[in-house]
């Protein structure tokens, strides 16, 4: 009996050590791959705001010489369409007002010839109007100054004694700057606003006369008189700021 029971519990000892050397089956949980793709990258693009309307005086330059009677003007136009005079009035379109002195044209070319200038300084203003010839808000505006040689003599009619001038002005200058007459002689100056060069209430005019207060709108052109001495500035002001504008000088003539 003992020997039977030896070798059951040796049978059982033998089959415990068989099942523990059994290699044990691994469980594995397989996980899907992460996206290995790059990551998207967000731009932002700066979006420019839309440039106004741009003017420049192409030539002649600032300050320039010209030698000749004729003097040609050329522009150039920016974000801004130039259309016939006329015109239905549209946003971003219209043409040329120029100015040489006291003349004037309307245009939409880009190039502006005046004819029979004579020797001497002389202003050019150039402004982007609408097609209704109203000033663009704000306005856009060049000025130059020019210095002409030239052959040209303007005919002047005038009484004995008596020098007549018709000066336009605005924020900007006189038109013309330079006028010219004889010690003794009686200056009369005839004075017309550019309103739509003018700015805030008006413009002031100085010199040996009393002060003109030109308000906009108002009844011209305004006369100016006195009697020539010697070379006389008058000068253009500001009239809430007191901020001077201009100069006009009347020269003695020889």
């Amino acid at each position: 009996m003992k020997s039977k029971y030896f070798i059951g519990m040796l049978i059982s000892l033998l089959f415990f050590v068989y099942a523990c050397q059994k290699p044990v089956e691994q469980s594995t949980t397989k996980f899907p791959a992460l996206d290995a793709g790059k990551e998207k990258v967000i731009e932002k693009i700066a979006v420019a705001e839309p440039k106004g309307p741009t003017l420049k005086i192409v030539s002649p330059k600032d300050n320039n010489l010209i030698k000749s009677s004729k003097v040609t003007i050329e522009l150039k136009a920016e974000n801004f369409k130039i259309v016939p005079v006329g015109e239905p009035v549209k946003e971003g379109e219209g043409h040329f007002h120029v100015w040489l002195d006291s003349e004037k044209r309307v245009t939409t070319d880009n190039t502006v010839t005046f004819e029979n200038v004579a020797s001497g300084k002389h202003a050019i203003v150039a402004e982007l109007v609408k097609s209704d010839h109203a000033s663009l808000s704000p306005k856009v505006t060049q000025s130059i100054t020019i210095n002409v040689e030239s052959d040209y003599v303007p005919k002047v009619e005038q009484q004995q004694g008596v020098s007549d001038f018709t000066v336009e002005a605005d924020d900007n200058g006189f038109y013309p700057s330079t006028v010219k007459a004889k010690i003794g002689d009686k200056v009369r100056i005839s004075f017309k606003f550019r309103d739509d060069s003018i700015y805030f209430a008006g413009l002031d005019i100085k010199g040996p006369f009393p002060t003109i207060q030109y308000k906009l709108k108002g009844e011209q052109p305004v006369t100016a008189e006195f009697t020539m001495k010697d070379e006389t500035k008058i000068t253009s002001w500001w009239p809430a700021s007191g901020v001077k504008k201009a100069t006009l000088t009347v020269e003695v003539a020889k």
